[in-house]
């Protein structure tokens, strides 16, 4: 590191010399915690130190009086961020970032500097000082810290001024006096200390929090203060199982606004600071960051409304340590495991924890492309029967359907025009999770009451599918769902009686995503000799079917007589 040295001076020598030191050669040093002027031109820059061109700065009087304070105590060199930081080196600027918490915490002293603080202090609550993002790690890194007014007269030390310092800036007295490690205060806590300080660069709101949480990143200016927040929240979750990171509010947004689990920057720790995390019991399963959003594993119980509470490992704070923070989460159509938090401007709680389950939080919500297609849809357009030599056998109606009620009604539900072959529903809104059922439809052949069951659902989260089941055994979608074998559409199911063709034709119509499905049906005639006959209609008497089979035995019955005559 750079340290500026500060004396003795002989006559005639430049006032401000750096040097350099490493490891175990540095020496003792003081250290500035200050605000820069709102022009940074103004402040002493390395290179002006370099140049020797600092004497006609404006901040000038406050680098010497830093020094002049340091001889005083007793410090030989002085580490201040303006001029000991060449910050045109975009290598040598991310290293130091990432080792300023280390900086603070190693000095000797810290020299708060409060600019606009006059002699007596009666301004000390209101100095920008306190507002700033950079100055929390230089308030709370280092064990000695001495704050001075406009013109340098002291005011107190971190330890004299710890309650009034407490009341400005929220953190415990005991994270003040160092009586409890920073560390062991919870993530939301930390994040509540910063949350209402302001950084110039919107990504620095991050990269000033790093030493707070211990970890380190590389700087990405240019990025935005969304990025970089999100950034460092991920880099904390690789190494805390504190959950309090999820204890976040944004009051403002609407009940239906979809969320991460992450928050947006620490303004929205402002009100759960109080969140303190569980100790965890059992195995822990990290949470990360994926393409289709934060996996993690969490209790979840679902509400009437169809919504869920995923429990945090948090108490609510003011309720003992008996029930669980929670926060709410909305089932997306992407896929069975994919979520988005909703209702974020409240945290829930419960008494009892769900199940624990593997889930991905989506953090991104493109409104954009959500609005592409935000609905999918089923329609049987078309039903036909080919390969015959008897135009008998090529009646064939829907009879009956089951699905969710959800999947026929919507206020984005089509019209759809009734056709002659079918008494059911010809639209069904498509779950597009993987592997499920949007309805099941029972085909009759009308002339002797075969029949077959299409299921129409997904062999993917992306990808729709049928599959095809002999028999009118229509019973429930649970059972249907434990048979479900998904085809690929347009291929071939073969039974004892129907050859059963599905082809989908993908369309989209005002925002809408329809897949509409063609039939084609090759019909296999039933066996006509005496002996099969009578076997058939025994078999139709012992097991008789159910409500919309009972023609079964008619036709069996007909087909009997005729062959009789």
């Amino acid at each position: 590191m750079r340290l500026l040295r500060t004396g003795p001076y002989r006559p005639g020598q430049s006032k401000l010399e750096l040097i350099e030191k490493w490891g175990q050669n540095i020496p003792p040093y003081a250290i500035l915690s200050h605000t820069w002027f709102s022009n940074a031109d103004d402040e002493v820059l390395f290179c002006d130190v370099r140049d020797g061109t600092y004497e006609h700065k404006k901040a000038f009087p406050k680098v010497l009086s830093a020094m002049e304070r340091a001889v005083l105590d007793g410090y030989g060199h002085l580490w201040i961020d303006t001029c000991c930081i060449d910050k045109t080196s975009s290598v040598e600027l991310s290293e130091a970032i990432n080792s300023m918490y280390k900086y603070y915490e190693d000095a000797e002293i810290c020299y708060a500097f409060l600019a606009d603080v006059s002699s007596l202090g009666e301004d000390f609550e209101a100095s920008r000082w306190w507002r700033r993002g950079w100055t929390l790690q230089e308030l709370l890194a280092p064990n000695n810290v001495q704050f001075f007014s406009a013109d340098w007269n002291f005011l107190g030390n971190k330890m004299q001024l710890q309650s009034r310092v407490s009341q400005i800036s929220g953190i415990d007295v005991d994270y003040l006096a160092g009586t409890r490690p920073i560390h062991h205060a919870s993530i939301a806590s930390r994040m509540f200390w910063a949350s209402f300080r302001q950084t110039t660069r919107e990504e620095d709101i991050a990269y000033c929090l790093m030493g707070l949480f211990g970890v380190n990143m590389p700087m990405l200016y240019g990025e935005g203060g969304r990025k970089s927040f999100l950034r460092l929240q991920e880099e904390i979750m690789k190494i805390s199982e504190d959950q309090s990171i999820f204890a976040w509010i944004q009051p403002d947004n609407a009940e239906d606004t979809c969320c991460g689990l992450l928050a947006n920057s620490p303004r929205d720790f402002k009100h759960t600071g109080s969140t303190i995390p569980y100790s965890q019991l059992g195995e822990y399963i990290p949470f990360t960051m994926t393409a289709r959003g934060l996996h993690a594993t969490l209790p979840l119980t679902q509400k009437e409304d169809g919504m869920y509470f995923a429990a945090l490992q948090c108490p609510v704070p003011g309720r003992g340590y008996n029930d669980w923070l929670a926060v709410y989460l909305k089932r997306l159509s992407g896929g069975s495991n994919l979520f988005a938090r909703v209702k974020s401007g409240i945290l829930a709680s419960c008494s009892e924890l769900g199940k624990p389950e593997s889930i991905y939080v989506r953090q991104h919500h493109d409104s954009t492309t959500q609005r592409i297609f935000p609905y999918h849809f089923f329609q049987v357009c078309k039903l036909s029967c080919c390969d015959t030599d008897k135009s008998e056998l090529a009646d064939y109606r829907m009879v009956a359907s089951l699905h969710l009620p959800e999947a026929t009604r919507s206020n984005n539900f089509p019209r759809v025009a009734r056709q002659p072959w079918s008494d059911v529903p010809l639209a069904y809104k498509i779950d597009k999770s993987a592997g499920a059922i949007t309805t099941a439809i029972l085909f009759q052949r009308q002339y002797d009451y075969e029949s077959f069951i299409l299921i129409l659902g997904s062999i993917s989260e992306v990808e729709i599918a049928f599959d095809v089941l002999e028999g009118d055994a229509l019973e429930s979608l649970e059972t249907l769902q434990s048979k479900f074998a998904p085809r690929r559409m347009g291929s071939h199911a073969e039974l004892k009686f129907h050859s059963v063709h599905v082809r989908s034709e993908e369309r989209v119509h005002n925002g809408q995503k329809f897949h509409f499905i063609e039939i084609e049906i090759r019909p296999v005639a039933k066996p006509e000799t005496m002996d099969e006959l009578l076997a058939e209609a025994v078999g139709t008497f012992v097991n008789p079917p159910m409500r919309i089979r009972s023609g079964g035995i008619r036709g069996t019955m007909t087909r009997l007589r005729e062959v009789l005559h």
